[in-house]
């Protein structure tokens, strides 16, 4: 008896929290799929859910099924039982999946069908507009995406940043072949000299992996931008979104100026660009105390948007914070500061496409 009365006054004590200490316990929790599967536990939690601001969504590439031989007979007596036992609760299951997507298993067969998403960088069941639909009050919003592989080789140390609006606005890649530490005797050299780095010549070689780096990224950065589309003009209240990877490798990031510009006039055009690139075949790296083989700065801007004062200091200073302040993320940022600093630069133009 007396076990039941605590429970008793354990449950009024938590329903006389007020929704406000709630609400800020979800945008404290921001997980989409944790928020998903709490809103599932009572319709409180499920009405309280759906006004969380701050949303972290972690999307994961669907199971591949392959067929072979020996599970022949196993599958299709796994359809067998489906199509007996399961059929008369399909209405119930879409009903269930509809309220609280996130919850529900996506069958591999329905992976075809127009809710879901596929491109040629990434690709999974269900569109993020379609898991996010039942929060209707998001102001920032984090992706992150699956990877399937290194942009620009598994031997390659690559990192970049663009920012969209309707359009690309700019864009940051830093790169290298390789990263190890300063060597004592190296490292008091460089602070004797305390000399800019020099700029070297590119080989062909080198300059067409730079080339394939900046495509890429590219790619990459547009195919996430298609990617917000529907989900921006779904949620009026976004003021920031970021789009990154699970390797840390890319991140398109957008404001709130950017994202009511996207929401006017989205097009999947990228504009005319102009690429100014820095190139080191060595560069060391004295607040880290790394050497970079093969460092790499490129800024990107729509060539409107270069002016002749401009040399791409503005976005070597954001840096790239991805992932907090960790020690990669500051190689990165003083590589750009390092590479900038150089005199000499290679241009170039790329058209419309």
């Amino acid at each position: 008896m007396s076990t039941i009365l605590i429970e008793e006054e354990n449950e009024e004590l938590f329903d006389r929290l007020p929704d406000s200490i709630l609400l800020t316990i979800f945008d404290k929790l921001q997980d989409a799929k944790s928020l998903s599967i709490s809103s599932s536990l009572c319709k409180r939690f499920h009405f309280l859910t759906t006004q969380t601001q701050h949303i972290s969504l972690t999307i994961t590439p669907p199971k591949s099924h392959k067929s072979s031989p020996n599970n022949t007979n196993r599958n299709q007596f796994i359809r067998f039982l489906n199509r007996v036992f399961l059929k008369p609760f399909q209405f119930a299951l879409r009903q269930i999946s509809k309220w609280n997507p996130i919850c529900m298993p996506i069958p591999y067969d329905t992976q075809k069908k127009s809710d879901s998403y596929n491109c040629s960088t990434c690709s999974y069941a269900s569109s993020p507009a379609q898991i996010l639909r039942c929060f209707t009050e998001i102001k920032e919003l984090e992706i992150r995406l699956p990877s399937k592989r290194n942009v620009g080789g598994s031997d390659s140390l690559l990192k970049w940043r663009a920012e969209f609006g309707s359009q690309l606005k700019n864009c940051l890649i830093v790169g290298g072949i390789s990263l190890s530490p300063i060597h004592n005797n190296r490292a008091g050299e460089e602070i004797e000299n305390d000399d800019v780095p020099i700029m070297q010549r590119m080989t062909n070689e080198e300059l067409k992996l730079r080339i394939v780096w900046i495509i890429s990224s590219l790619i990459a950065a547009s195919a996430r931008h298609c990617l917000l589309e529907e989900v921006i003009k779904e949620k009026k209240s976004l003021s920031k979104v970021v789009i990154t990877d699970d390797i840390g490798q890319g991140k398109c990031c957008m404001n709130g100026e950017q994202v009511e510009e996207m929401r006017r006039n989205f097009t999947t055009k990228m504009p005319g660009l102009k690429v100014k690139m820095w190139f080191a075949s060595e560069l060391e790296l004295p607040e880290e105390g790394c050497v970079m083989k093969g460092a790499t700065l490129v800024v990107i801007k729509p060539v409107e948007e270069w002016s002749k004062a401009d040399d791409g200091g503005d976005l070597v200073a954001k840096g790239f914070g991805i992932a907090g302040d960790g020690k990669e993320e500051k190689v990165f940022d003083e590589v750009a500061r390092e590479l900038v600093k150089l005199e000499r630069s290679y241009s170039l133009e790329m058209n419309s496409f």
